[in-house]
């Protein structure tokens, strides 16, 4: 499945992959790789094998929960249509509270000690997920998932993952996003090399860059 979405991601051009020309983040590094998941809202076939492979996860490994949680923004539409199709009820998490109103990070109708499934769009670093769970912990709700599209599978995504005493589901990641790129002959083996280096130290390639 990791490889078949890979491969539909980038020939559905959410997953661009550029060695040689890298792109600029918002953090200000580069980097060989860019994924916009939201394209795949755009594309009916494809959007509907992602919510039935997120369901399938959720069947497979039997995981319990009372809601769903969307982490915005890019993971709500994705747990909207998760929650609508098993009939879940849905929260979603804002980065942090607001500003007004009742200050609520955690939007929906939920009780105290409910259990959640979170759901992303991507993980990178994670910072997205620890700026969840604090709203998750400060709502009295309890989260040990998250079910995401793409996984970079980064070191320190791993340890804040750990941290956070939280498990990741991923329909992808980055080891099969560089194996499919490969296979369908949009990255050359040099192509594979750059990806590589950058992976295991994405600071130090950006820097080299400069």
């Amino acid at each position: 499945m990791k490889l078949d979405i890979a491969k539909a991601l980038i020939n559905k051009g959410c997953v661009k992959l550029q060695p040689q020309n890298p792109f600029t983040y918002a953090s200000g590094l580069k980097g060989p790789i860019y994924c916009d998941n939201r394209l795949i809202l755009s594309h009916v076939e494809f959007r509907d094998q992602i919510i039935e492979a997120f369901i399938t996860t959720i069947r497979q490994h039997q995981l319990d929960f009372d809601l769903i949680g969307g982490i915005a923004t890019a993971g709500i539409p994705h747990a909207a249509m998760i929650a609508d199709r098993i009939k879940a009820p849905m929260v979603y998490v804002r980065p942090k509270p607001k500003e007004h109103g009742k200050k609520n990070q955690v939007e929906g109708d939920y009780k105290a000690n409910q259990s959640v499934i979170l759901v992303e769009d991507l993980v990178n670093q994670g910072s997205s997920l620890s700026e969840a769970m604090m709203g998750v912990k400060d709502a009295g709700l309890v989260a040990s998932c998250c079910l995401c599209i793409v996984d970079y599978q980064m070191q320190e995504a791993s340890k804040r993952l750990k941290e956070l005493s939280l498990n990741l589901f991923s329909l992808t990641d980055f080891e099969h996003i560089v194996e499919a790129a490969l296979e369908l002959q949009f990255i050359s083996a040099e192509g594979k090399k750059l990806l590589n280096d950058w992976h295991a130290d994405p600071k130090g390639w950006s820097n080299n860059l400069i």
